[in-house]
């Protein structure tokens, strides 16, 4: 089917970076666990200023077309850094990596005709003998960051306490991030879904939750994670996102599931579930 003429110009609004608003889940591992090569880079001058995955996001949605770049590219890119203890956590970007696997995750999400429009079957395919080609030469490779538009996924709350939100303001207004370690995510994240299958909680509740724990269980060791509210933070008015506790309200809806109170536990999710609506409002609009 050959898509309408007005989809070239809904694919550019779609993905101008002024209007897709992202929040990102990143996992941290010491810099020592890296080979050589790559904490060389990622600590000296010939580390890149800025993750720069908005940027290709957008050529290749705008374009309908893969960006030039072979597999190599992956292992070539920047990283984020964080220093914790007297320690420095690092997040490769592997902005390639996610790059691929979203085109694919896309097309299958969508009907045919919009799949066609924005990821043309040609191009995923050339996609998919990529992603073959990394995880061959790779096995172990994985992406370190999880985005959403529009919104963050009430599950990633989970594996934060609300004492570890941190609010910065910055040239673009105010921030909201939160960092925990590894190994409390993880057994937060473990007791959320005991919480949520003693409950009888919806399936695709459970399926969500254990996505993101089996996300979080490919790395091992020590390490930090971060949920940044990124540009979704924008969304919102200076005075709710200062007074925004999503992780604390999200641990108030599951603790009331671990009593039995379901009517508590159903104004608590409600009540967060309407304070989100209204930013996943936007992505339907759009």
């Amino acid at each position: 089917m050959v898509p309408p003429p007005h989809f070239g110009k809904l694919r550019a609004l779609l993905y101008d970076g002024r209007v897709i608003k992202t929040s990102y889940l990143r996992v941290y591992q010491p810099l020592s666990d890296f080979p050589l090569e790559d904490r060389r880079r990622w600590s000296g001058a010939d580390q890149p200023a800025a993750d720069d995955s908005a940027g290709a996001w957008r050529s290749w949605l705008i374009g309908a077309i893969l960006p030039a770049g072979g597999a190599g590219f992956v292992s070539s890119e920047g990283a984020s850094l964080r220093e914790a203890e007297g320690r420095i956590y690092v997040c490769p970007w592997r902005t390639r990596l996610r790059m691929l696997a979203g085109m694919l995750a896309f097309r299958d999400s969508v009907p045919e005709e919009v799949a066609e429009a924005f990821v043309p079957q040609r191009e995923a395919l050339r996609a998919a003998r990529e992603l073959a080609r990394i995880g061959e030469r790779d096995p172990g490779i994985r992406s370190h960051i999880l985005h959403a538009n529009w919104h963050v996924p009430l599950r990633w709350f989970a594996a934060f306490q609300g004492s570890e939100r941190v609010l910065v303001e910055d040239r673009h207004g105010l921030r909201v991030r939160y960092q925990t370690s590894l190994v409390d995510a993880k057994a937060r994240l473990a007791r959320a879904l005991s919480i949520l299958d003693e409950a009888k909680a919806d399936g695709g509740v459970i399926e969500a939750f254990e996505e993101l724990q089996a996300w979080l269980a490919d790395f091992n060791g020590e390490g930090l994670l971060e949920l940044d509210y990124g540009s979704v933070a924008s969304m919102f008015p200076d005075d709710d996102l200062a007074d925004d506790g999503s992780a604390s309200e999200v641990w108030a809806w599951l603790e009331a599931l671990s009593c039995g109170d379901d009517l508590r536990a159903g104004r608590s999710f409600g009540a967060l579930a309407d304070k989100w609506a209204e930013l996943r409002a936007r992505e339907v609009a759009n």
